[in-house]
């Protein structure tokens, strides 16, 4: 584990980079798909890329990925599941073989962007190629969300009423959004005078998660706009920061602009209906009081991992005419699915990079995400999670990143040890 990562040459993190942000396009692009394909192309994918990858580079040299214990704990998610159905204390061992090839496909994604994130550059890189996806999808769902029908391009049945641009889910839809909007307006504060085209696309994501109408993703997104503006506001003054007063005192007037200008533009009616509605926690409370009494039950080892929808009707505390697929609460899911061990090996990589995406704003979808859990379920959606392990990993590289350059400028300090003798 100290040095599991090998590159053949310069040329290959490009290649698995170019390939890794394509396979988790489709994925996104797919996410509307019910057959099992798309999850199980996306699966393969990733395991193929994975595979590829470390055989090409057995014959050259070793390089670092990030250290240290939290990111090390994403590769034992997916054992806990193979600890489950060794032990057969799963609920049912179909459902938890799904999930390990899922938590595997993640850790994958995981290690892959560790990889071909090793530089500032590669980091930059993979970045800007997910702003440019998520703008794209975000005009697509401002184009499509009052003429398609529940269509995808106008052309693919999703049997519901709305679809957000490959979203059938309007939150799921917002949490792609609050991984992708620190970014564009990030990037409009640093850019100076060329940030026009990051400040449309803020606008332009702002703008397509009020027309969705998830209200966590109006919240967070809201928070994170103001959040930047601060922010912004707290660097200009700041002279290390380098930010170009001029141009940052523009866009940090431009950034709320344009995304009132799109609100206007998409409505705000809808979201300000389901704003009013007497209990917004409807539903909900019951599926999560459920997984709590589920992981009250079995602490330490859970019902196995993925088969909340098995084990949901002995706890149930209502009954509604609908499938419960999903607690609406991942964290509390996990703990009902795989004990508290399980919670904390999904919970402390993430908790352990929360400093980091503070220190490095672009990276402060992450924690909205981690915030909108606690109301939905983005990680069983790798056309959300995907990307959310991405950023992990682009994070944690950045961490070692800073570490090096702190242990360059700032050598220890050597003394010498007074010489014996005699003169």
């Amino acid at each position: 584990m100290n040095k599991p990562v090998v590159t053949a040459s310069k040329r290959t993190p490009i290649v698995v980079g170019a390939c890794l942000v394509l396979v988790l396009i489709f994925s996104t692009a797919t996410v509307f798909v019910r057959d099992a394909w798309a999850l199980q192309c996306f699966q393969i994918g990733i395991y193929a890329l994975l595979a590829a990858y470390l055989l090409v580079g057995m014959r050259h040299g070793k390089e670092y990925v990030a250290g240290g214990m939290a990111p090390r704990l994403v590769y034992l998610i997916p054992l806990w599941g193979l600890v489950q159905i060794l032990t057969h204390t799963t609920a049912s061992s179909v459902e938890t073989r799904e999930a390990v090839l899922k938590w595997g496909a993640l850790a994958g994604v995981f290690f892959l962007g560790q990889t071909v994130g090793r530089t500032r550059t590669a980091r930059r890189n993979i970045i800007n190629a997910f702003l440019l996806f998520a703008t794209a999808m975000a005009v697509l769902c401002l184009v499509q969300l009052f003429t398609s029908e529940g269509r995808v391009l106008w052309i693919f049945p999703t049997g519901y009423p709305d679809v957000y641009a490959t979203f059938p889910s309007y939150n799921n839809y917002a949490q792609f959004v609050e991984l992708a909007l620190p970014i564009a307006l990030w990037r409009a504060l640093r850019e100076g005078w060329r940030s026009w085209w990051y400040a449309l696309a803020g606008g332009i994501l702002y703008g397509s998660v009020i027309g969705s109408a998830s209200r966590a993703g109006t919240l967070l997104c809201t928070a994170e706009l103001l959040a930047m503006l601060v922010i912004g506001l707290v660097r200009l003054r700041d002279p290390e920061t380098g930010l170009p007063s001029r141009s940052t005192t523009a866009v940090l007037v431009m950034v709320p602009v344009l995304a009132a200008a799109f609100t206007l533009a998409v409505g705000w009616e809808r979201i300000w209906l389901r704003f009013q509605q007497n209990d917004p926690y409807v539903v909900r409370r019951e599926f999560i009081e459920a997984a709590l009494d589920m992981a009250k039950h079995r602490p330490l080892i859970g019902y196995g991992l993925g088969t909340f929808p098995e084990v949901y009707q002995r706890y149930a505390i209502k009954d509604f005419p609908f499938y419960a697929n999903h607690a609406h609460n991942d964290w509390a899911e996990f703990a009902a699915d795989g004990g508290v061990p399980f919670l904390l090996l999904v919970l402390i990589p993430f908790a352990a990079a929360v400093p980091v995406a503070i220190r490095n704003p672009w990276g402060l979808g992450l924690i909205a995400i981690m915030l909108h859990a606690c109301v939905d379920y983005p990680f069983p959606r790798p056309a959300v999670s995907g990307w959310m392990f991405v950023m992990l990993a682009l994070l944690y590289m950045t961490r070692m990143s800073e570490r090096k350059n702190r242990r360059t400028i700032d050598p220890p300090v050597q003394i010498d040890a007074p010489a014996l003798g005699v003169s």
